[in-house]
């Protein structure tokens, strides 16, 4: 504060040592010499005038402000109008994906409910339709039956049927009724094995004649049936489903005409018997990789009596062919003027199993007693009929298994 004082003191000295300055013109000298001076030709000038005509340092910074806060405004307004839309869209997605995903989930739900339905009224109902798979003899009137054995996934002869109707064979043979070369030579030619999941198998190569009781295959030179002892088997296995039910014997010759030689048999092939003890099998159940099931013969297995075949089938003896006896049945067989009888012993339901794996048993016993050339008789069973059978007698011989339908594979 005492600083402050003597500051102000100091300086009114000095002031008042400053020498007085007076100007003894009147103001009607100092206007005129103004006026001369040109002062006022422009517009009066009021006491700031002075200060607005000097040159102002131009001050940049706020427009430079204003400029980047522009150009931001510019980047940032889209990016916030993107980022809005691409989370409206992504909302939408995801409400479109959880509804499409319910409407998905709601068909799958409805699909098994009706599967799970279709399984009840197989099971609960007997009358939903003919479960059986084998061809009967009440079946064949109006039909020729049509035989092939086809290359299966288990490098084995899978035996199939076909009702031919009779308007359809008298169209291409006319009234004369066709041998099973013939028939062979016309149809085989036109059957579609991939329509119902086999490889191509047929015809055979080479040529396929006949002589009597015997059906005789001429061989070309390059045939590939040897290629290894799977492919031998499937061979012979395919000519017994295929003529077995036509002719007692199968020769195999060279364009020479004389017996086959294979490689993988090392002699001159013999003549394949088409019906003998060789050719008596159990069946049991096989799935293609298609997941399409048939009953066949296990591997070929042959029975010297319908007594132990039938007793086998109880035991799977491969992961290939599954036994067709439902689970915790048991039985007993007896053998009578070629009526094999099959009793429980303990009374079935057949209704309460799965209907197909009923089917496929009861099926199964009678295609292994019919490769003995008998009929099965089955005892304590609950159902006196059922699936179209009558349990009070012996049941009807198949004459084929695993029917396909003619236009299924004909067309």
């Amino acid at each position: 504060m005492n600083h402050d004082k003597w500051e102000d003191g100091k300086i009114e000295d000095l002031l008042g040592k400053v020498p007085k300055i007076h100007d003894q013109r009147s103001k009607e000298d100092v206007l005129k010499r103004l006026k001369e001076d040109g002062l006022f030709d422009d517009e009066p000038l009021d006491s700031n005038a002075s200060k607005t005509n000097q040159p102002k340092k131009f001050n940049w910074v706020p427009i430079a402000v204003s400029i980047a806060a522009i150009f931001l405004l510019a980047i940032l307004v889209p990016s916030l109008m993107n980022r809005n839309i691409l989370f409206d869209t992504a909302e939408e997605s995801a409400v479109t994906t959880e509804s499409s995903d319910t409407s998905n989930l709601q068909e799958e739900m409805k699909s098994k409910e009706s599967t799970t339905e279709e399984s009840e009224m197989s099971i609960m109902n007997t009358d939903t339709g003919d479960l059986r798979t084998a061809v009967y003899p009440e079946e064949v009137e109006g039909n020729t039956v049509f035989k092939l054995g086809l290359a299966s996934d288990a490098a084995d002869s899978l035996p199939v049927t076909v009702l031919i109707p009779n308007d359809i064979i008298q169209q291409d043979f006319g009234n004369a009724a066709p041998t099973g070369v013939e028939l062979y030579n016309h149809y085989a030619p036109l059957f579609n094995e991939s329509a119902i999941g086999f490889a191509e198998y047929h015809p055979y190569a080479g040529k396929i004649t006949e002589s009597g009781d015997q059906v005789i295959h001429t061989l070309p030179n390059d045939q590939q049936y040897d290629m290894a002892t799977a492919t031998l088997t499937t061979y012979y296995a395919s000519l017994i489903d295929t003529f077995g039910n036509s002719y007692d014997e199968a020769a195999i010759l060279n364009e020479e005409g004389s017996p086959f030689l294979f490689s993988e048999v090392g002699e001159p092939s013999e003549p394949i018997r088409l019906n003998s003890e060789m050719t008596q099998y159990n069946y049991f159940s096989f799935t293609q990789s298609d997941g399409s099931t048939y009953l066949v013969p296990n591997f070929r297995e042959a029975f010297s009596t319908v007594e132990e075949a039938i007793a086998a089938m109880k035991e799977e003896t491969n992961d290939i062919y599954q036994s067709v006896i439902l689970e915790g049945i048991d039985f007993e067989i007896t053998e009578e003027n070629q009526v094999v009888t099959v009793r429980f012993t303990e009374e079935v339901d057949l209704d309460r199993f799965d209907q197909v794996q009923a089917m496929q048993m009861i099926e199964g016993i009678l295609l292994t007693g019919a490769s003995f050339g008998m009929n099965v008789q089955f005892e304590n069973v609950v159902q006196t009929e059922w699936q179209g059978f009558d349990f009070l007698s012996p049941l009807p011989k198949p004459i084929g298994a695993n029917e396909v339908p003619y236009w299924t594979v004909f067309q």
